[in-house]
């Protein structure tokens, strides 16, 4: 459903056959035909709802092939996302192996809401990144406000 947003955060467990349950809260902003693949940092997955995953593929299609840094940026996203997904009847779904392993995956897991997609981290990741965000989060604020809402003066 456009307009609907992924918010809030989740504890949960993988499966023993690599599968999550996609909490209640996100299956409508979810959607069917959704993509599996690595967030930016690469350090989680995420989920990303069509209409989020067709921006982010028309931002990397107008990377040239002749640019060879570019085309291994594209390499990174593209080779380990997973299109046209969906949930199963219970409301899982499988989460690749190559993803889980890259993104440091056992079996505690946290959901976190970006807005319009959505990440799953490995609990003990989740924990340390959000406390060294606390750590910094005066920095951060005003890392924030410069770039983002701080009038230009061009």
């Amino acid at each position: 459903m456009p307009g609907a947003e992924f918010s809030g955060n989740y504890a949960h467990n993988i499966d023993p056959k690599g599968r999550v349950t996609i909490p209640v809260a996100y299956r409508e902003a979810l959607g069917d035909g959704f993509t599996i693949g690595l967030n930016n940092e690469f350090n989680a997955i995420a989920l990303y709802p069509v209409q989020k995953w067709q921006s982010m593929s028309e931002q990397l299609d107008r990377i040239p092939d002749s640019d060879a840094r570019g085309m291994a940026y594209v390499r990174l996203v593209k080779a380990f996302s997973f299109t046209n997904q969906s949930l199963d009847g219970q409301g899982r779904v499988l989460l690749p192996a190559v993803l889980r392993e890259q993104a440091g995956m056992d079996k505690a897991i946290r959901f976190a809401g970006m807005g319009r997609w959505m990440e799953i981290w490995d609990e003990g990741r989740f924990t340390a990144a959000f406390m060294d965000s606390v750590r910094d989060r005066s920095a951060l604020l005003e890392y924030v406000n410069d770039r983002y809402f701080s009038p230009r003066k061009d």
